[in-house]
């Protein structure tokens, strides 16, 4: 019933089902894996049985077995065969992967209230970095059930070759030498669970709605680790350039027909959409039980974008065509523009001209200076272009407007500020020691 081809960039569409795999290797390695370990007596050392069980009791990292263990053959059970056979069990998966190696160093902790187990798996060269993987896990596989609580017993991060993939309770990174390089990648990989593995969408035909979910997800995660450090994730600016570059395209293009430009289409663009929903369109409270409804309504389901558009109307109660159609569908730009301003000397009103000269509607944020040197702010809804591409605003006050300017903290990715600003001629007072430019 997927009829879509891998071919590289798309990733997986797969059925939810059940696992009962056997690994049979050399007795000398350590196997991570999808799912619950079924034989831990026939493939572990009494020694790490007692610390795994210490594991699942602990918020602190419980080494498995250590560095200085890897050399050691007491470190493995014996085995007349040469070989040990590994058996895991999953349920209400989409796929499954393991790992194997002689050289793993191995730890553990509990997460998600003691329900799921942390893990990481990594070689001695990669400490101390990696050695601080374990916790990071927790902390992805902890904040992000605030948004729909982790299902499965273990949460797995594996040292490998592939700089970032995902897969049901494993995930591999790349060796990292920054802690923060490291946090970034591994909660971006954890934060899988929820999109696609949890919610199944298509991953070849819709990309952005595991990766665009996923870097939205993320944004705030990092906020919570490292508060106060930038935040590329969050920032429209990121995301500006391409839209001015000519090469973007739609959101909705499917994975592997997007040529360049995976990277915006998929993750950047899609993130920033639902961070605007979020933090300025919408607003959080209404925004964050629709999306919990979103994910609960469709776990271990197969959503398409208008199931996720419908199902986030319906939360917050409000139409969202206009959003969802400019910002997914197409490439239109956000230009929004002062055009002038008029009061004239015996009025008590000012008059600002708006014009939305770009083909994308957005609300607009202003911030009014007026002539004794006080400021306004003022939020106008995304309805005052429902009636064509210019807007005037009344403002009934005896105080002249000396400056306007849109969207003052740069929330939105207006592609062209030169134009979001308009002050009065020189020499016009805003009060005692400032005048206007």
């Amino acid at each position: 019933w997927n009829s879509e081809q891998y071919l590289g960039q798309g990733e997986f569409y797969l059925e939810y089902g059940s696992f009962d795999v056997s690994i049979s290797v050399p007795a000398n390695m350590l196997v991570a894996a999808t799912g619950t370990l079924r034989n831990p007596a026939q493939v572990l050392t009494a020694t790490q049985r007692a610390r795994l069980t210490r594991a699942r009791s602990s918020d602190s990292t419980v080494v498995i077995r250590g560095a200085d263990e890897v050399s050691d053959p007491a470190s493995r059970p014996p085995s007349r065969s040469g070989m040990h056979t590994w058996r895991f069990t999953a349920d209400s998966v989409r796929d499954f992967a393991w790992a194997a190696a002689r050289h793993f160093v191995w730890d553990a902790a509990r997460a998600n209230g003691g329900k799921t187990l942390a893990m990481s798996f990594y070689p001695p060269s990669a400490e101390p970095v990696w050695n601080q993987s374990t916790q990071y896990v927790r902390f992805a596989v902890d904040h992000y059930s605030s948004w729909y609580r982790y299902p499965y017993p273990v949460a797995i991060n594996v040292n490998g070759i592939e700089g970032g993939m995902e897969y049901p309770m494993i995930v591999f990174c790349h060796n990292r030498t920054d802690p923060q390089a490291l946090f970034s990648v591994t909660d971006h990989e954890i934060g899988h669970s929820w999109f696609p593995m949890i919610v199944g969408n298509n991953e070849r035909r819709y990309p952005w709605m595991d990766e665009g979910f996923n870097t939205f997800m993320n944004r705030y995660n990092w906020d919570k680790k490292y508060p106060g450090a930038y935040n590329r994730r969050g920032d429209p600016g990121i995301y500006i350039p391409f839209a001015l570059s000519g090469k973007e395209e739609s959101i909705m293009t499917p994975a592997d027909r997007i040529g360049g430009s995976l990277s915006t289409t998929a993750y950047t663009k899609p993130g920033l959409g639902l961070i605007l929903l979020r933090d300025h369109i919408i607003g959080r409270e209404r925004f964050d039980p629709a999306f919990k409804q979103y994910i609960t309504r469709w776990a271990y389901k197969h959503p398409t974008p208008a199931d996720f558009f419908r199902s986030v109307e319906d939360g917050v109660g409000e139409d969202l065509s206009w959003f969802w159609r400019s910002w997914f569908y197409t490439t239109e730009t956000l230009d929004q523009a002062v055009d002038s301003v008029a009061s004239d000397s015996g009025s008590i009103a000012s008059r600002i001209y708006l014009r939305n000269a770009g083909a994308m509607p957005m609300p607009v944020e202003l911030e009014l200076v007026m002539d004794d040197g006080t400021t306004k702010q003022l939020s106008l809804p995304v309805e005052v272009w429902y009636g064509g591409n210019r807007y005037s605003l009344l403002i009934p006050e005896a105080k002249k407007v000396v400056r306007v300017t849109i969207d003052p903290k740069k929330l939105y990715p207006d592609v062209r500020r030169g134009n979001n600003v308009w002050s009065a001629p020189a020499g016009v007072t805003t009060g005692p020691g400032n005048t206007s430019r």
